[in-house]
């Protein structure tokens, strides 16, 4: 038997406005009401039907998650798998449908919004930006909602979820400087995304509040990945130049570069200390188990889910998530 909105208000003991409400989250209802009508749609199986919902100005229950990174980053960085699997988690909580897509580099920022508007999604997460934010805010239509996870710039309509980032690269080159490091290098995260430039800003003021000059050559090119952080120090060891610590943009660059002093005979932490950023779980199994900061990635895929999934009537905010410094082996004294 096919149950209509009708038979769920009746089962509910309230009206079929009040129904359509709860499940389009156009209104502000009562926890109770809202608790009665969610049991008499489990109850009977209830399916709503997605094109009346939003011919009446509700949703249709599917939020898109956009990740603008390669797919050889998104499966071998397993930051990205909690961050995707803290957002899946939350939206099918809320009864709603998550949509993954990758978004190319290559591509426009139009032809990012004609696919979102082909889509009909009710709202979109976006990770992993590299664009000029003011661009992103010309081209989206009002009545969409977008949260980004991490900050994007000084955008004055799009809210998001994250880290301090320039904090954290200040927490990461601070303790190398408490253990006693004063020549540190750091390998940068991309720079054509907020939290690699970011992260360097941090690593700059970190120095510059120990008095020590930043070197230009202590900075190496990096882009998140592994192979760019093995070949950077591969490239820098050849110069014989001398070193005492890396700070490393993420946990991937981090654990790569050990491999790479291992390989020339340098000795973590003995000879070189080295910290990354993320605290992905391989880091506390690392062959050197890793020093890192720490930032909550299922939780920031989760908050974003749960901003975006939020009644209509309730207005987004700015989300900053804590951070938290482990130590382990790769600093030890």
């Amino acid at each position: 038997m096919k149950y209509t909105i009708e038979d769920i208000a009746t089962a509910a003991g309230v009206s079929k406005a009040t129904v359509s409400r709860v499940l389009n989250g156009t209104a502000t209802v009562s926890d109770d009401v809202k608790k009665r009508v969610n049991v008499a749609v489990k109850k009977f199986d209830y399916q709503p039907n997605i094109n009346a919902r939003r011919l009446a100005g509700g949703s249709g229950g599917s939020i898109a998650l956009v990740l603008e990174e390669s797919t050889e980053e998104f499966f071998g960085n397993p930051f990205w798998r909690a961050v995707v699997d803290g957002f899946i988690t939350e939206v099918a909580r809320k009864h709603q449908h998550p949509v993954l897509f990758f978004h190319s580099k290559d591509e426009t920022d139009r032809e990012l919004v004609n696919v979102l508007m082909r889509g009909n999604y009710d709202a979109v997460a976006i990770f992993g930006w590299h664009r000029d934010i003011k661009m992103l805010e010309r081209y989206i239509p009002e009545n969409m909602r977008i949260v980004f996870g991490g900050r994007q710039g000084e955008s004055e309509r799009f809210t998001y979820v994250g880290v301090d980032n320039t904090l954290g690269a200040e927490m990461a080159t601070t303790h190398l400087l408490d253990r006693g490091c004063k020549n540190i290098l750091t390998i940068t995260g991309d720079l054509s995304v907020e939290s690699g430039r970011e992260r360097l800003v941090g690593y700059k003021n970190a120095l510059a509040a120990a008095g020590i000059p930043v070197k230009t050559q202590n900075i190496l090119d990096g882009d998140y990945s592994r192979d760019s952080a093995r070949k950077s120090i591969a490239k820098f060891l050849t110069k014989s130049a001398s070193f005492d610590s890396i700070f490393a943009a993420n946990d991937l660059m981090a654990m790569a570069a050990i491999e790479v002093l291992n390989e020339n005979g340098i000795r973590v932490p003995e000879d070189v200390k080295v910290i990354g950023f993320d605290g992905i779980e391989q880091a506390a199994t690392f062959k050197t188990p890793l020093s890192t900061i720490a930032q909550p990635s299922y939780e920031l895929g989760n908050r974003v889910a749960g901003q975006l999934t939020l009644p209509q009537s309730e207005g987004l905010q700015n989300i900053e998530l804590a951070l938290e410094l482990i130590v382990r082996k790769s600093t030890a004294k």
